[in-house]
């Protein structure tokens, strides 16, 4: 026969067994926390638990405690105290965590002692985040354990009780007080809200009211939600339209719908929205199969922005920005341009000045260029003068020999600004065709243009120029041309001539007249030089004839030659 409360109140055997049943399971949670799970000892310790309630049963079923802060109370009688160990002892451990009272009824040391050990063992070792005991039991959901726990507020504390038959929700119990989730005070006719409104204050201390944690994952769920740029899932939404759809009408309406807000996107400056819907098009275009007129609005949507006066009036709008575009924007936006597009870009590159925006731009010019050289070559020849030198810019970048045609065609031009330029790509490309385009300007009229010549010559070491650098040095004309014109002829002549070039030099260098010294002291000072950049033995004799010279300009030069300080 199963007895419980005041039946069996002054039963010392009821209190004994009660005692040993706790004391038992105390030292059971310390070999748990002590041992491994394969020692004798904790295996022993739980077996003593289990023993010690199954003779609870015969005098208190289900046998119910009350917690206190330091003790365990049934039946007004305190069946285990354990005030010496204080917060690190098993009631305060219950306790803490809001547990004001446990029922616990036959067969819990059969099927529960063990995953109640570690659900306490967990507990204790728990770090803040973690969740706590009444978490702990709830999820574990034990069939021989009921309690009563209650939710900490700024009042007091509110008990909530639960257990197999109400897995974690509050519910009134006899002989206990209102729980946490108190009953709504009925208004009086047409007073307080409409019937079924949820009010968020009356949630404010509940069970369900969100942890600190909670509170801050979802402020950070929010702040993401409002930072993400919902036009983006809108762009993407409209090419699943046209992607998943196998009807041309709604593909069309969904497609004209983008061609608005490119241009909504291209007034905004949001040039990454710009680029995203123009990488869409390319990528849907090539993985459907679709009404023609579709596959046609696909690959016209970035045709239509690389028209000229389209491309025109965004870099314009790029000018006059007060906001510099990130550089990786634009040149998401620039690699999906067509051909079409180059000639207002190179045109724009021809007078921007140096920025990041241009410098962003350029990069991508030149990829669209590479991938278009003859287009490029075309806007060599162009009428317009900046797109011109846009186009060398972008020339000189790439280096391509399909520019080569167009570069020669330019050294044949009026402008000996842009005759300088054509010849420095000429010589960035240094292709054969190329440096046989730069010969010419050994004969141009322009000072400036023959120097140029003469150091890509010097640079490249093009020796299939030396017949027309020889010529030059015996022309008259040199006599009166600058000293820089003149040193830039010596040095390409002298570093590829070697000694089939001594003999010319020596006539420059050592050639005496009636009066004299044949040549000016400046020739003869750049003869001396180009023979030091020879540096064989007969340039070396021909330099030490001229060491003794009376001319100071002809003798410091001979002296730095012969050091080899060419």
């Amino acid at each position: 026969m199963t007895t419980t409360g005041h039946d069996v109140a002054a039963a010392p055997q009821a209190v004994a067994a009660i005692e040993e049943a706790l004391r038992a399971f105390a030292k059971a949670l310390r070999a748990i926390q002590l041992y491994l799970p394969n020692n004798p000892t904790r295996a022993a310790a739980i077996e003593q638990a289990r023993a010690a309630f199954g003779k609870v049963w015969r005098v208190a079923n289900p046998l119910e405690i009350q917690i206190k802060e330091s003790s365990f109370v049934w039946d007004e009688r305190t069946v285990y105290l354990d005030a010496e160990r204080g917060t690190d002892g098993l009631p305060w451990l219950l306790y803490r965590d809001g547990l004001r009272s446990l029922h616990v009824h036959s067969g819990f040391e059969t099927t529960d002692l063990e995953v109640l050990l570690a659900l306490f063992h967990k507990a204790r070792t728990a770090s803040p985040d973690d969740d706590d005991l009444v978490t702990l039991l709830w999820v574990a959901d034990l069939a021989t354990i009921d309690y009563r726990h209650v939710e900490h507020d700024a009042v007091g504390d509110m008990p909530v009780v639960s257990g197999p038959d109400r897995p974690g929700v509050a519910v009134f119990a006899p002989g206990v007080a209102p729980l946490a989730v108190p009953l709504a005070e009925t208004p009086a006719p047409g007073e307080g809200p409409p019937p079924a409104v949820v009010r968020v204050e009356d949630f404010d201390t509940t069970l369900y009211f969100l942890d600190t944690r909670e509170a801050a994952y979802l402020q950070e769920e929010l702040k993401r939600e409002y930072a993400e740029d919902h036009r983006k899932l809108a762009v993407a939404s409209l090419f699943d339209v046209i992607e998943g759809q196998s009807s041309a009408a709604p593909q069309l309406e969904a497609l004209g719908i983008v061609d608005q807000l490119l241009i909504e996107f291209l007034t905004l400056g949001e040039y990454e929205l710009v680029a995203l819907a123009l990488r869409e098009a390319s990528i849907v275009s090539r993985r459907i199969t679709a009404d023609e007129r579709v596959l046609t609005g696909l690959r016209d949507l970035p045709a239509r922005l690389s028209e000229p006066a389209v491309m025109s009036q965004l870099l314009q709008a790029l000018d006059e920005s007060a906001r510099t575009p990130v550089a990786s924007l634009l040149e998401g936006l620039f690699v999906e341009l067509r051909p079409s597009a180059l000639e207002p870009l190179v045109a724009w590159l021809g007078v921007a000045t140096a920025s990041p925006v241009r410098a962003s731009i350029e990069r991508a010019s030149a990829r669209l260029a590479g991938a278009h050289t003859t287009v490029l070559a075309q806007l060599l020849e162009h009428e317009n003068e900046s797109v011109v030198r846009g186009a060398l810019r972008l020339a000189a970048q790439l280096a391509t020999p399909a520019a080569v045609p167009g570069l020669a065609r330019l050294l044949r031009g009026r402008d000996a600004k842009l005759r300088v330029e054509a010849l420095n790509v000429l010589g960035e490309i240094a292709s054969p065709a190329a440096l046989q385009a730069v010969e010419r300007g050994i004969d141009d009229s322009d000072r400036d243009v023959r120097v140029a010549a003469f150091r890509v010559i010097a640079k490249r070491a093009h020796t299939a120029a030396l017949p027309r650098l020889l010529e030059a040095v015996r022309r008259k004309e040199l006599r009166a041309a600058d000293l820089s014109e003149k040193m830039a002829l010596f040095e390409a002549f002298g570093s590829m001539c070697g000694d089939a070039g001594v003999a010319e030099l020596d006539t420059l260098l050592n050639g005496r007249g009636l009066l004299g010294a044949r040549q000016p002291a400046e020739l003869r000072a750049c003869a001396a030089r180009a023979l030091g950049m020879v540096a064989s033995l007969a340039a070396f004799d021909t330099l030490q004839r001229a060491a003794d010279t009376k001319d100071v300009v002809v003798r410091s030069a001979v002296a730095r030659a012969m050091r080899g300080n060419t």
